[in-house]
């Protein structure tokens, strides 16, 4: 094996370009969940790499139009480029049109209302909901975050996130909305490896006071978790644990519409049963 001489440049390998990947990535992550520009220092902290390497990502990144540097404070936002890759995605997979139909008939079958969101960074973001007009109905909207650790949406997307992005959420502080609210991290960890074992999450009580949601995964393809379905209506209506007839029909609507992505892990498992 020859050593390789001072001054002498290394030729990259598979893994530096993954790693560069991945680093370039976990830094749109952060910039996804900012509420404003982030400054050079902040990001590397965040993400837990040197400065010197997260700026040249940026400057990289700055030059393709993937983020956009502040003039005023430095720092660094999302950028135009990724405006119109998005378009494009939705053009070609726009979830909200697959599962509609999906969503329709979870309403109608609970008679509650019935929401759909996408996972981002361990945190779900809605992305359509459908409302059950015979009474009054609890509703949400796209474009809310239910909160990660203490809504069943988000417990869902942290269950199927990657470490880091579990890492990042559960060593935030994890605010209480009501007295229920789960924020013990050890706790929050027990119920994500019952979500990945039972396929359903319930969040009675934890944002908002008699309240309940019971949500699912959707997967696609190789059991990617791609959205998450379910129903929010009053702890009376959902009461917790929630009836298996309930779970059931749940299991039903997500494991057909994960079906329709490609996915039969609900089948295999044999949750989609009478």
């Amino acid at each position: 094996m020859r050593a390789r001489r001072r001054g002498e440049s290394r030729t990259p390998t598979r893994s530096d370009g993954l790693q560069s990947l991945q680093t370039a990535f976990r830094i749109l992550d952060e910039l996804s969940n900012a509420h404003g520009p982030v400054g050079l220092t902040t990001l590397a902290a965040k993400i837990g790499e040197l400065k010197p390497r997260v700026y040249r990502h940026l400057a990289t990144m700055k030059r393709l139009g993937v983020v956009f540097q502040d003039a005023s404070s430095g720092g660094y936002s999302l950028g135009g480029k990724l405006f119109t890759l998005g378009e494009a995605a939705l053009e070609q997979f726009d979830l909200r049109l697959v599962a509609a139909p999906f969503l329709i008939q979870l309403r109608d079958l609970t008679r509650q209302t019935a929401l759909l969101a996408v996972p981002g960074n361990g945190e779900p973001i809605v992305l359509s909901c459908v409302e059950y007009r015979d009474r009054l109905a609890i509703t949400s909207h796209a474009g809310n975050r239910p909160p990660p650790h203490c809504s069943s949406q988000g417990r869902i997307a942290l269950a199927f996130a990657d470490d880091a992005a579990r890492q990042r959420v559960l060593t935030q502080k994890l605010v209480a909305f009501t007295p229920h609210s789960l924020t013990s991290r050890t706790e929050i960890e027990t119920r994500l490896q019952l979500i990945r074992e039972r396929f359903f999450e319930e969040a009675i009580d934890e944002v908002r006071l008699g309240i309940n949601a019971l949500s699912a995964p959707v997967f696609r393809d190789q059991a990617a978790c791609v959205g998450i379905i379910g129903i929010v209506g009053t702890s009376a209506e959902i009461p917790s644990p929630p009836p298996q007839p309930l779970i059931r029909t749940l299991h039903r609507v997500a494991g057909a519409l994960s079906a329709e992505l490609n996915c039969r892990v609900y089948f295999d498992r044999g949750l989609t049963g009478r």
